[in-house]
């Protein structure tokens, strides 16, 4: 990384978990979570650090302009969720333009099938492309070419993946 970016820039956080809840948060993320937090690191996580009544999807994106790493945690349903995909979308600019580090971990999801959104991930894209039918379909290539710059970093395999 750039280090007179990574200078300048105020980070509120060490790092932004992005997640699917219903694959992970109760095994996986809580405990990469308090792994990371008895270390000392400042973690934003979405049912831990939300200030009550402001809207979430802006607490979100500014925590994820406000984080110094990105954690990805890529598993079989990530792709089904369009909020992820907007997180994700937002992580990848933020690498692309303030000099963020993205770290993608695997969580029983082939990262091929990321890059070249095949299985779980092409049915998942497939049904947002009908959901937007009619509205913003350049947002499912956005996404699209997302998932392919995140998969395509050096990341850790982890559940049955990492097993194959």
């Amino acid at each position: 990384m750039d280090s007179q970016k990574e200078s300048n820039q105020k980070w509120k956080y060490d790092a932004f978990l992005s997640f699917r809840g219903e694959d992970t948060r109760n095994n996986f993320v809580s405990h990469l979570y308090k792994r990371l937090e008895e270390r000392g690191f400042n973690v934003f996580k979405d049912d831990e650090k939300l200030e009550r009544g402001r809207p979430i999807s802006a607490e979100l994106l500014n925590a994820i302009e406000e984080s110094r790493i990105a954690i990805i945690v890529f598993s079989e349903n990530y792709a089904s969720s369009k909020w992820c995909l907007e997180e994700l979308t937002k992580i990848m600019d933020c690498v692309e333009k303030k000099g963020q580090e993205a770290i993608p971990i695997f969580h029983d999801v082939d990262p091929s099938d990321l890059r070249r959104q095949s299985n779980s991930v092409a049915v998942a894209l497939a049904k947002h492309e009908v959901d937007l039918k009619g509205s913003d379909l350049g947002k499912v290539q956005r996404w699209k070419d997302a998932l392919c710059k995140a998969a395509n970093i050096a990341g850790w395999d982890v559940g049955k993946a990492a097993n194959r």
